[in-house]
């Protein structure tokens, strides 16, 4: 094995200290950068839990479920004037189209939706207008509608009927889907309608 030179020695130490030299420069500012990303994720882990807890923006007035007494067919100009009703008090209104006329209990409860849009089932073909309501008031529907199985509910704004379902079975889940014969545009004025009473 040959043994360096002084020359090539003196090579080594220079090179030896040049990296010495660049890691103590290089190393504070690396430091510091890994100390900025982790914190920097930090921060982003912590925002992105403080906005999926947040509870929803609600922008849509509560929906008011009223159980239906009984609903016969009708022609537009024999559906009653609407006229508001309390909340506590029975009423009697005509569906949207007004082709019926809905003979309804006082307000049962209230829903409160996060969103409402229609939409054509891509299964089924059919247009359907889905409805989300908060985790609370899926709670609160799945408790009455557990009650309600085999009779008849209304979903009503301001005085129309918006849709009135038979309930077959308890409805459990955040997100509502009311389908049957339905237009495009009978779907989308029923989403409208229960986004805004106007």
């Amino acid at each position: 094995m040959r043994r360096l030179t002084k020359r090539e020695t003196h090579k080594v130490g220079l090179a030896v200290l040049s990296v010495v030299g660049v890691v103590a420069i290089i190393s504070p500012n690396l430091t510091g950068l890994v100390a900025n990303v982790t914190r920097h994720r930090e921060e982003a882990a912590v925002s992105a839990i403080a906005t999926t807890s947040a509870a929803p923006v609600l922008t849509i007035k509560p929906l008011s479920v009223r159980p239906v007494i009984s609903a016969f067919v009708t022609t537009p100009e024999q559906c009653p004037a609407p006229a508001p009703v309390a909340p506590d008090q029975p009423t009697r209104v005509c569906d949207l189209p007004k082709t019926a006329v809905y003979e309804l209990s006082p307000e049962a409860l209230r829903v409160d939706l996060t969103h409402v849009d229609s939409l054509r089932n891509p299964l089924t073909g059919l247009e359907t207008v889905q409805m989300t309501m908060t985790t609370d008031s899926a709670r609160q529907f799945g408790d009455f509608t557990a009650g309600q199985v085999g009779k008849q509910v209304a979903f009503v704004r301001g005085a129309t009927v918006v849709w009135g379902p038979k309930i077959t079975v308890p409805i459990d889940g955040q997100v509502l889907q009311l389908s049957g014969d339905l237009t495009a545009e009978q779907a989308s004025e029923i989403a409208r309608m229960l986004r805004d009473e106007s």
